[in-house]
């Protein structure tokens, strides 16, 4: 489903205020040409006094009588001569005028009613009716102009209420741009703080895990070791139980030793003392033998 109002930019809207803005300008210069020039109240002039257009004698002004004014033409002819002497055109072609050629839309009017009946019609009027209707026309175009430049005005009003609008979300985009981006940043710092801390995490696991794989190294050596105790442990009780095996041995060895030495000790005695008393009775023997 189509939306029913178009999205405009605000370059599009300003664009459009500032077209919109010409054609009341011009609206309101036609109408105060045109209430000026073809008011029922007042004499028929032109706006511009420096290039008058319509010559117009000092007779009093028309009065409009409405629709309900007789068609004929019994004195009518006379008022309108006094009116209206001359209708001249400026001829210097500035298209300010509906008698120059260059008149705007002059081609266009030309060509859509020369496809109607309305030049026959009109040939058909007499001067008074065909001015009369002309003035008719004129004053109701001044009245379709007053409502466009009412509508204009409306909607200038609108276009400024929007440029307004336009501005405010502007501002306030522009706020939520700026908010926006000091949330980025915010969140950016965050993340790269988040990134150094999961770096820091990362590290610390590692660490954590060459730690408890040389836990688990230090546990297999443990175990190894232990082994290894419970190996020596009971090796050295062995050792013990041979120890004490061969000190018992040993003790026998020197108790036997200690014997056999006192044995000795007591057979060398012996032994000195013969050897003792033998040389004492050699020695006698012979000091008796010297003896004279």
């Amino acid at each position: 489903m189509l939306p029913l109002v178009k999205e405009v930019s605000a370059k599009e809207l300003l664009d459009f205020n500032r077209k919109s803005n010409r054609i009341v300008h011009l609206i309101r210069n036609s109408s105060q040409e045109a209430s000026s020039n073809n008011s029922p109240n007042t004499p028929l002039k032109n706006a511009e006094g420096k290039r008058p257009r319509l010559e117009v004698s000092s007779s009093p002004p028309v009065q409009i009588l409405g629709n309900n004014q007789p068609s004929s033409s019994e004195g009518g002819d006379e008022m309108w001569t006094s009116f209206v002497t001359k209708i001249s055109s400026s001829g210097d072609g500035d298209a300010t005028s509906i008698w120059d050629d260059h008149f705007p839309l002059g081609d266009l009017i030309d060509k859509h009613f020369i496809k109607e009946k309305f030049p026959e019609k009109v040939g058909e009027l007499e001067l008074e009716r065909v001015l009369q209707t002309s003035l008719t026309d004129s004053v109701r175009s001044n009245f379709h102009l007053r409502v466009l430049a009412g509508k204009f005005r409306d909607m200038e009003k609108k276009n400024k209420t929007y440029v307004a609008e336009i501005s405010k979300l502007q501002k306030k985009l522009s706020e939520n741009e700026k908010n926006y981006v000091r949330e980025v940043n915010e969140l950016k710092k965050k993340l790269s703080e988040d990134e150094k801390k999961k770096a820091e995490m990362t590290s610390l696991k590692d660490e954590l895990n060459k730690l408890k794989k040389s836990l688990e190294e230090s546990s297999v050596e443990k175990s190894r070791l232990v082994g290894r105790e419970k190996d020596l442990m009971e090796e050295n009780s062995n050792m013990k139980t041979k120890l004490s095996i061969k000190e018992d041995a040993h003790k026998l060895i020197v108790d036997k030793l200690k014997a056999q030495i006192e044995e000795l000790k007591g057979e060398n005695q012996r032994q000195y003392k013969a050897g003792y008393d033998k040389a004492r009775s050699q020695v006698l023997t012979f000091t008796i033998g010297l003896k004279p």
